[in-house]
């Protein structure tokens, strides 16, 4: 396939394993990981990595909504899935959710009323809003949504919330409020005869530093792919003591070069003339541009490597093309393989690199990767 794309992802089954042992070696003995595959697989490709993390051993698989959980299922019948996401049209979707190993997140008592019904029916979890003020309920509606719920006789296997802010900071005493919220959450809806639920409230990086909320399950999405939440996170682990836990990542993003020209001083390149040679310059195009994924934000402002040298960018990013100055790259030639993210020699560049040059996060830089551009295992 990649013979004939104008580029390919590579997905590293090695890097894969070395993250899901990094969290099987912090993780509780009684919780257990749910690899998050949602958007895509956070652009790593869901069909791909849904296989892949089966034949790792990874038991629970998430996803954002009713159509990515479909497609797990035509690969997998029976494995447990996580639908996190809001579900609209419920009426009309309902019969999609028949299903005993969905376990579907809700906020509304009007959702579990729906699901409630189906035969067979999807796991429940009662979404509670501890902090982060998006789905979920908390305060005197938590109490509503839990009578209600009691008094229709409406059965929940599960009960949820998500941080805030864990990966912004060092100091964690917004986080450490949110647990202690969700615990009495949890002996609110116990008093409401809701017991033995499963509980879950750890993503990637509060999975990493709150062992004590690690729960029956955790959520891995960001870490699963080898990439930190964020510099605060790596930080706030090393402070733990921690400095063993490895991520490694999955995803590189290659292509090749298409047509190369040479151009004498003060020559302008691509659209709108933002850039000028300021000496005889060999630029190299490759066929991908804003449309397959690349941030418009790195013209003139990037690399990609090139036989293990860095090439900058010139000029504006096109929909499907980028102009890399290879004059010091002797060896470059039409055909020659390009990396967009990921190692070539000694030298990198890796989402966090993009991410920084756009004023973004590192998982913007993957996800935005389109989804046509095929996902090749590699190791």
């Amino acid at each position: 396939m990649k013979e004939i794309a104008s580029s390919w992802v590579e997905i590293s089954k090695k890097s894969l394993r070395t993250n899901l042992n990094s969290f099987r070696s912090i993780l509780s003995p009684d919780s257990t990981p749910t690899a998050i595959l949602k958007s895509n697989a956070y652009g790593h490709g869901l069909e791909t990595m849904t296989k892949l993390c089966i034949e790792e051993g990874v038991s629970r698989i998430g996803v954002n909504s009713i159509e990515e959980a479909q497609r797990v299922r035509q690969i997998d019948s029976t494995i447990p899935i996580l639908i996190m996401g809001e579900i609209q049209n419920l009426a009309e979707a309902k019969d999609l959710l028949a299903d005993p190993n969905f376990w579907i997140i809700f906020s509304r008592p009007e959702t579990a009323r729906v699901l409630s019904t189906l035969h067979p029916a999807p796991k429940l979890h009662l979404k509670v809003d501890t902090g982060m003020g998006r789905l979920g309920t908390h305060g005197e509606t938590l109490k509503d949504t839990l009578g209600t719920l009691r008094d229709e006789k409406i059965r929940i296997d599960g009960i949820c919330t998500h941080f805030a802010s864990t990966e912004d900071v060092l100091e964690h005493k917004y986080s450490l409020m949110q647990i202690r919220k969700f615990e009495e959450a949890v002996v609110l809806a116990e008093s409401f005869g809701f017991k033995n639920l499963v509980r879950h409230t750890c993503a990637s990086a509060s999975t990493m530093l709150f062992p004590d909320a690690h729960y029956e399950m955790v959520r891995v999405g960001i870490s699963l792919y080898g990439l930190w939440p964020s510099m605060q996170t790596r930080l706030s682990l090393n402070l733990t003591g921690n400095k063993n836990f490895q991520l490694s990542p999955v995803l590189s993003w290659k292509t090749r070069i298409v047509h190369i020209q040479s151009h004498p001083t003060n020559s302008y390149i691509g659209y709108g003339s933002t850039f000028q040679t300021s000496y005889p310059t060999k630029v190299a195009v490759v066929p991908i541009g804003y449309y397959e994924g690349l941030d418009r934000k790195l013209s003139s402002n990037g690399d990609m490597l090139v036989l293990g040298k860095r090439a900058r960018i010139l000029g504006r990013i096109c929909m499907n093309m980028t102009m890399l100055d290879v004059t010091h790259i002797p060896g470059a030639t039409v055909g020659s393989a390009v990396t967009v993210i990921g190692e070539d020699g000694g030298e990198s560049v890796t989402a966090d690199d993009i991410a920084d040059r756009t004023n973004t996060i590192n998982y913007e830089v993957t996800t935005r990767i389109s989804e046509s551009i095929p996902r090749i295992v590699v190791d």
